[in-house]
């Protein structure tokens, strides 16, 4: 497939590794605007999401693994299988843990990967307009993978590292100052409750900037007021749902802030 077929797509195309589970509710629940590229190394839970996905025309399922140089890697299978990776848990760091025995290994198993940017260049997989990643520690290498694919993606939701579970995972603030180069910023970050109420992990939303934003063409503004939708995030041109953590106070403290500084 070449990629002019899908450039004359005009759905959304989201693009989700680590999608053990199957498509998020969120997007399932759009099949007519969306364009789903999943990524599910292991055959048998890539063929249960293939099925899935039937009722939406186009959906693909690719069978490999996404890093930052394609290769044969070495996937570290945890007790439980959300608790998987290329990278190896670090036994220190989750001393304490009622989760800590689920990241122990079970085994090994060897998995294909490849960049992201090659396999689109070969006409495989299309240019991503949205990304979902969860791979347990690795996200920072497959994002290295898309290369300058993602000057042309607007948004992206990220499992994101506060503490290194993993070791030589990269955490938030290295994924932030990765990302602010393409043009992104962190709108949301949803903590995950796994480890006895600490702060260790959690989702992090990422879209465009102001800035770039602006530039869009109406095609992609079309398409990122989906995903602003869809994320539940406001549009930058709709100052009154200004999110400001601890109620109506904080908001009048921001108001009387901004009034200030444009004053000044």
């Amino acid at each position: 497939m070449h990629d002019g077929d899908f450039s004359s797509d005009p759905r959304l195309v989201v693009v989700d590794i680590g999608a053990s589970g199957g498509l998020q509710d969120k997007w399932a629940r759009q099949p007519g605007r969306i364009r789903p590229v999943l990524f599910e190394p292991n055959a048998t839970e890539a063929a249960r999401i293939r099925d899935s996905l039937k009722h939406i025309p186009g959906a693909l399922v690719v069978e490999r693994g996404l890093a930052a140089r394609s290769g044969e890697f070495s996937l570290t299978i945890g007790r439980h299988y959300g608790c998987t990776s290329l990278l190896k848990a670090d036994p220190e760091v989750l001393v304490g843990y009622s989760i800590a025995p689920l990241y122990e290994a079970a085994g090994t198993a060897q998995v294909r990967c490849d960049r992201y940017d090659t396999l689109h260049v070969a006409g495989e997989v299309p240019v991503p307009d949205v990304i979902k990643l969860d791979v347990e520690g690795y996200e920072y290498e497959v994002l290295l993978g898309f290369g300058g694919l993602l000057d042309r993606c607007l948004g992206l939701e990220v499992e994101a590292w506060l503490t290194p579970v993993y070791r030589n995972t990269k955490l938030l603030h290295e994924l932030v100052d990765y990302l602010r180069q393409f043009g992104f910023v962190l709108r949301r970050f949803e903590p995950i409750n796994a480890f006895d109420s600490d702060l260790i992990l959690g989702d992090a939303f990422f879209t465009l900037n102001r800035a770039r934003v602006a530039r869009l063409d109406p095609d992609r503004q079309e398409k990122f007021s989906i995903l602003l939708e869809t994320w539940k995030l406001p549009d930058y041109s709709d100052a009154s749902k200004t999110h400001v953590p601890g109620g109506g106070g904080n908001r009048s403290r921001l108001r009387t802030f901004l009034s200030a500084f444009r004053r000044s």
